[in-house]
């Protein structure tokens, strides 16, 4: 169940059609900061853009960043129906890329965000032009079953929407305190990540699990015409002799891909190993 929790909270996002929105609504309330070419960075389900904090000063000196902050998640209120928010961030970021007058960009993006990417890259090709994906497979219950289909894991994926949205505030908390200790090393990391997902909306953090179990990306990988870098994360439950194998089949159809493993690192990659995860993204950048 350890290496479970590990991942529970890790590949996270959903092929849904992108939501119509109106053309005179606000630009997103997206911080961007540092100059040069443009790089939008994306946390994972439940997080809150600070999981960028340990690169930013640095890439700040060499890329504008743009921090999404996905609605609903680590204290920024919720917007619509749960069941959309990941279509709904997909064109959210669009939005915010033409209301910052960004043609093309870089994406990173960890877990969920990693997913988003490799979707916004196969819808908008002309607008990603790289991707750094984070600790990330195309369909989360690989982690499970290799042979795993939508069909075969639905009711799971319904039984654990149905069991979060009854948790009492207390239960889900001490949830996600316990689920935390899997997915980062340090006790500090831990508490802080366990306090974004607490000060997240249930629903909307419910509903993108949701959605993400269901959701298969591996037919459209070979529609993405980017270079996509894939930064996996090692350790004793999730062995390197493990994790290389998955990721390189799940992952199969891209047309250009490099994989980098990382060992003695849980989910959070970039607290557990922080100057390795920086050379990572980096070179993951520049490729």
């Amino acid at each position: 169940m350890t290496f479970v929790r590990l991942l529970i909270a890790a590949f996270f996002a959903a092929l849904l059609p992108t939501a119509a929105f109106a053309d005179d609504a606000p630009c997103p309330p997206f911080e961007v900061t540092g100059s040069g070419p443009d790089l939008v960075l994306v946390p994972g389900l439940g997080s809150s853009p600070a999981v960028w904090d340990g690169v930013r000063e640095s890439l700040a000196r060499d890329y504008r960043l743009h921090f999404v902050h996905v609605a609903g998640f680590a204290g920024r209120a919720p917007e619509g129906d749960p069941d959309t928010l990941l279509a709904r961030t997909r064109a959210e970021i669009i939005r915010h890329l033409d209301c910052r007058k960004v043609e093309s960009a870089a994406f990173a993006g960890h877990s969920m965000g990693g997913f988003l990417g490799l979707t916004l890259a196969a819808d908008h090709p002309d607008r990603i032009n790289k991707v750094v994906v984070v600790d990330s497979l195309p369909f989360f219950p690989l982690i499970f079953d290799p042979a795993a289909t939508t069909d075969a894991v639905r009711a799971q994926a319904d039984g654990m929407r149905a069991q979060m949205a009854a948790q009492d505030d207390a239960s889900f908390a001490a949830a996600q305190r316990m689920g935390a200790r899997s997915l980062v090393q340090a006790p500090d990391h831990q508490a802080q990540i366990a306090a974004w997902s607490i000060t997240s909306d249930r629903a909307t953090f419910a509903g993108a699990l949701h959605a993400l179990m269901t959701t298969d990306l591996r037919p459209r990988l070979c529609e993405i015409q980017a270079p996509v870098t894939v930064i996996a994360a090692a350790n004793p439950f999730a062995p390197r002799s493990r994790i290389e194998p998955l990721y390189t089949a799940a992952y199969a159809g891209l047309q250009q891909t490099q994989l980098d493993v990382i060992d003695d690192s849980f989910h959070f990659i970039m607290f557990d190993q922080p100057q390795v995860f920086e050379a990572a993204l980096r070179a993951g950048l520049a490729g």
